[in-house]
């Protein structure tokens, strides 16, 4: 059978990986080596730190090679790659950095690296040789160096992924291969037991006709005993005879034929021998039982013939002791009886391949070779450490308990009998579910020299179990326990089967759904269908903390104990941090569970759980409970990892679908933003021509009317002059902002910002200053509330003064005569907050989201009044953003507003480079 068996397959590619990375190794150290002499005696070669490095990478290469070859270790040939890469870059800076041909080894030993470590180990040695070509390429102020570095990564990538993809497929063919290869000698081994099991009933037949054999020789071999009798008393026997009844022959002689027989069959013996002298027959045979002086009976066959002796009529029988004769027939026939009966069983439990059914026969057919009032099998677990014992016949009902099995450890050992009166062996009642028991026997069970359990006889009465009663139950045992390895294997086969039958329909029906709401509460039912229990819970991983996304069969206190539990919490914290299956037959006994009182308060016991894997992500722990203790096999904990991998697919393809159809939401949200965006922009067109057409129509009035006057007195001239200049100043201000917003808009922005140490309250006050003639005139009171502590921040002192003029601008324009507007510093935190407050008209809330966006004018009759392009509020949010802070308005209509401005505070400067605004 071995020659047919399947071998696991040879997969050599981590050796190759290494030959891959050996020759690309030294391939490069030649080539580089040939690059350094070829770039020795150019101008930008430095030859001391160039042999420098060189050493150190061949002396690092011999004790990492000496290292290897007494103890291996991975960290060696981390380091090796490590020490490639840095001596590459080395090489490469000392003999003319970018230009230097050598940074262009690292190609290969990136592609080397990647070949046999996988992909995580690939990246790791991307971005270590895209560093080393961006830091040559930066010191040579080389503009391609980044588009190498991200070729280098790119490299690594796909030689990483080709590496685990191939990883991948020599675990799973070899893991297929040894599945195949222990199912077939698993089978060899099911064959040849059976075979063995055939020689040994073959053999046992042999024995049995030898035994008749010797017994019919032996039965030849014996000599009879002769009696002659006369006048019915014995007058002659001879020494045979004699010793037959204990007497020697003259000892017997005068002695009456009646008082030879047992007292019992003399009557019918006198009967029948007065008989046979009527008849006047020759010759008669009979059985019948000779006293004997120990007054144990002897069975003899008798053959009595007449003859004349001495003109005398006498009888001569002859004698010949039947006894052993009769015994060793009757034990022969009940041997014959038991073999038939050994073989019955052997051939009903073979037909028989069920564990209930395999019971009933041994039940049945081993009452007939043995008599007992119990029978019980002890079967071991797959761990060897616990008994369970399962009672079966005589009306049991097939009762089940667990044993420890060092309480029993004797019953495992060889055949024991007990019997009352002798030492008890521990744990008796347990092993036969009974205390009554007056007398046991216990036979183990072995396959193929494997100890499974045990089979336990046992008996009411004191009435003791024979040597024969346990040879006999031996082979028996024997045959019981190769039916019940097999039983036990087509069960796992025909559960394994179903499971996957159900984990596939379950898989099809839960992939097929596209709903976390409908996928959840399918999840839970199915694992409690598949794993046959009736308590499941599914917990979804929201950053540290654990949601219950759906539970079937819990009490709601359980579920409500479970809400705001976090990582590495209590069993389920411990699956998710670990991303391990976790299997409990007793968590009361756990130190690793919370819920304690509950648990007992319930009943649980036992509990599985699985991580739901996705990638390298942790979704969340599915997992399942019981209220008895269950030891779950490890073929159903690999069944929970597969299903709750489906799950973690499913809901994994489920948020996907939901972030899908929010990334559609927010496209058509955007698409309709842009048509507004488009409608603004056209209202901004418009308010900005309105806005340029009104000072410059008020200047065009004024400079016709000074044309066509005759005569203006000075302080008319004076005031148009005013109004001209402040129609002019409004023109040039609108005209700034669009150049401001054009250069913010830019991405080099962000580095043409004049960063300088800023006081808060020196850039307000220098902000506010040219707004207070506006606040006079309106009549509305401009004020400062700033802290006695400096508030200084990192920003461009112009922009920042921009912020402030255009936050106070806008609160001016919004507020009546008589009114306030206060710029208020503050300390927040690790922040500084700049505020303007005023009592103005308000912001409707449903405007308060938008009014920093681009072009957008809250419509009204006062906004038309005071004018406006949409542009102001804008330009002051993309100010702060630079600056990483941001803006916020807090408004109700008719009681004013304030709009807040944050910015992260910076460290103080010193005073020679503080600036003063």
């Amino acid at each position: 059978m071995e020659s047919g068996a399947l071998k696991v397959l040879d997969v050599s590619l981590y050796p190759r990986g290494q030959l891959i990375t050996t020759l690309a190794r030294w391939t490069s150290f030649v080539l580089g080596l040939l690059t350094l002499i070829v770039l020795w005696s150019g101008p930008r070669t430095r030859a001391a730190p160039t042999l420098a490095v060189g050493a150190a990478y061949v002396v690092f290469s011999v004790v990492s090679w000496a290292a290897q070859r007494r103890r291996r270790s991975n960290a060696w040939k981390v380091g090796h790659d490590v020490a490639d890469a840095l001596a590459v870059g080395a090489a490469a800076a000392f003999t003319g950095g970018f230009e230097s041909p050598v940074w262009l080894l690292l190609y290969p030993h990136v592609v080397a690296v990647s070949v046999r470590g996988g992909l995580f180990y690939a990246m790791a040695m991307g971005v270590l040789d895209a560093v080393i070509v961006t830091v040559l390429a930066a010191i040579g102020d080389q503009p391609f160096g980044s588009i190498h570095a991200v070729a280098l990564l790119f490299c690594a990538f796909m030689g990483g992924t080709t590496s685990s993809y191939l990883h991948q497929v020599q675990q799973r063919l070899s893991r297929v291969n040894e599945e195949l290869s222990g199912a077939n000698r698993q089978l060899s081994k099911t064959i040849e037991a059976q075979e063995a099991a055939g020689r040994e009933q073959e053999r046992a037949m042999s024995r049995l006709k030898d035994s008749e054999a010797r017994y019919r020789k032996l039965l030849e071999a014996i000599q009879d005993g002769v009696l002659i009798f006369q006048d019915g008393r014995v007058a002659y026997a001879n020494r045979v005879a004699a010793s037959m009844v204990g007497e020697t022959p003259a000892g017997l002689l005068g002695t009456e034929i009646a008082e030879l027989v047992a007292p019992e069959e003399r009557r019918e013996l006198l009967e029948g021998y007065r008989r046979w002298e009527q008849s006047a027959a020759t010759a008669a045979t009979l059985e019948t039982r000779l006293r004997t002086r120990s007054g144990e009976p002897v069975l003899v066959s008798v053959r009595a013939g007449s003859t004349d002796l001495e003109g005398r009529r006498c009888v001569i029988a002859t004698l010949r002791d039947i006894t052993r004769e009769r015994r060793m027939e009757k034990e022969v026939q009940a041997h014959a009886e038991r073999l038939a009966a050994v073989n019955e069983i052997a051939n009903a439990v073979n037909l028989n391949l069920t564990i209930e059914d395999i019971f009933a026969v041994v039940a049945e057919e081993t009452r007939r070779l043995v008599p007992f009032d119990r029978l019980t099998i002890a079967l071991l677990s797959e761990d060897g450490r616990a008994v369970d014992v399962v009672a079966v016949g005589g009306g049991a009902g097939r009762p089940q308990s667990s044993v420890v099995r060092e309480d029993v450890e004797w019953a495992f050992r060889r055949p024991h009998a007990w019997c009352e009166g002798e030492e008890k062996p521990p744990g008796v009642g347990e092993l036969m579910a009974d205390s009554r028991m007056a007398a046991v026997a216990t036979v183990p069970l072995h396959s193929k020299d494997r100890l499974i359990g045990s089979v336990n006889l046992g008996r009411l009465r004191p009435t003791a179990f024979s040597a024969l009663d346990l040879a006999v139950l031996e082979p028996v045992a024997g045959h019981v326990a190769i039916a019940l390895d097999n039983a036990h294997l087509l069960e796992a086969v025909r559960r394994r089967g179903r499971e996957f039958e159900s984990l596939l329909e379950v898989g099809r029906s839960i992939v097929a759904r596209l709903e976390l709401k409908e996928i959840l509460p399918l999840v839970a039912r199915s694992v409690n269908r598949v794993m046959g229990t009736s308590h499941c819970l599914l917990l979804l991983r929201s950053g540290e903390d654990l949601v219950v996304a759906a539970q079937e069969g819990l009490e709601p206190a359980v579920v409500d104990a479970f809400q705001g539990m976090r990582v590495g919490d209590s069993l389920s914290g411990w699956v998710i941090q670990h991303g391990q299956p976790l299997a409990i037959p007793d968590m009361r006994a756990d130190t690793r569970l919370m819920f304690r009182d509950m648990v007992e308060h319930f009943g649980y016991r036992s509990f599985l759980g699985a991580p739901l894997r996705r990638g390298a992500e942790c979704l969340g722990t599915l997992e399942v409970v019981t209220k008895e203790v269950r030891h779950f096999e490890p073929e159903e904990q690999a069944l929970m990892l597969a299903f709750a991998d489906q799950a973690a697919v499913a809901i994994d393809n489920a948020r996907l679908f939901a972030e899908a159809r929010s990334n559609l939401a927010q496209m058509a949200e955007a698409n309709r933003r842009l048509e507004d965006a488009g409608r603004l922009r056209q209202q901004y067109l418009r308010n900005v021509s309105h806005e340029f057409r009104t000072p410059l129509t008020v200047i065009k009035g004024y400079l016709e009317f000074l044309r066509e006057a005759e005569r203006v007195s000075p302080e008319t001239q004076k005031e148009i002059l005013g109004v001209m200049g402040e129609s002019c100043e409004r023109v040039i201000e609108m005209v700034d902002t669009l150049i401001d917003v054009s250069r913010l808009e830019q991405e080099s922005a962000a580095r043409s910002l004049q960063m300088q140490t800023l006081d808060l309250r020196q850039l307000s006050e220098a902000s506010v200053e040219p707004l207070r003639a506006v606040a006079q005139r309106k009549g509305i009171d401009l004020g400062l509330d700033f802290p006695a502590e400096d508030l200084l921040v990192q920003g461009d002192r112009n922009l920042l003064h921009q912020v402030v003029r255009k936050l106070v601008d806008n609160a001016l324009k919004y507020s009546s005569s008589g009114g306030r507007i206060v710029v208020r510093g503050l300390v927040q935190g690790g922040d500084l907050a700049l505020e303007v407050e005023d009592s103005g008209i308000g912001i409707s809330p449903e405007h308060q989201t938008r009014i920093f966006e681009k072009f957008y004018v809250v419509d009204g009759g006062m906004t038309r009044r005071v004018g406006g392009a949409g542009m102001g509020l804008y330009l002051v949010r993309e100010i702060v953003r630079l600056h990483n802070g941001s803006v916020e308005v807090r408004s109700r209509p008719g009681q004013g507003s304030v709009f807040a401005v944050r910015l992260p505070r910076k460290p103080p400067a010193t005073s020679a480079t503080l600036a003063r605004a």
